[in-house]
């Protein structure tokens, strides 16, 4: 009698489980998507000066579909990445628009090597709620881009070391 016992809670309980699995709605386990990131290859200027001895600011201005015109402000600190000559920075920066809207985020920034006095660049932007600068000066994300984020973005450039000038890695 007690061998059945037990097989019987054996057999209820993988009724239970089969049943389960079985009425289980498809596509009811979601999985994290990557981050939504557009890339802007053209239409922006910038200035940059890579140093891996201080924080360092920039300055981007263009239009982005998403975002509209804009200038972006922003500061990045620098460190030797893996490939020798390379830097990667991370850091913050506020997107303004003309209507003085604020789109503000963090900031991650790959350069390549130098090579011919330039780098390749890729500048990763995620949208935050508010973000602090070096100084404590904290900026907030304002206007309609507190409820209406574009997506990320990606500028990929090609930067003149000499003069640390931004050009679009696409040029005719």
């Amino acid at each position: 009698m007690k061998g059945f016992r037990v097989l019987s809670w054996w057999k209820v309980t993988l009724v239970a489980w089969l049943a389960f699995v079985q009425v289980m709605p498809v596509g009811c386990i979601q999985f994290p998507s990557g981050p939504r990131l557009v890339e802007q290859r053209e239409n922006f200027t910038g200035t940059v000066d890579f140093s891996t001895e201080r924080t360092t600011s920039f300055v981007l201005e263009g239009t982005e579909p998403n975002i509209g015109p804009y200038t972006a402000h922003g500061e990045v600190a620098f460190r030797p990445g893996e490939e020798e000559g390379s830097l990667i920075g991370e850091g913050v920066a506020v997107f303004e628009t003309p209507d003085g809207d604020h789109l503000v985020g963090a900031v991650t920034w790959e350069a390549g090597p130098e090579i011919d006095g330039q780098r390749e660049s890729n500048i990763r932007f995620s949208w935050r709620d508010s973000v602090e600068f070096g100084d404590g000066r904290v900026v907030a994300t304002s206007g309609h881009f507190v409820d209406d984020r574009p997506p990320g973005l990606v500028v990929i450039a090609i930067i003149a070391i000499l003069i640390g000038l931004l050009v679009p890695a696409v040029q005719k």
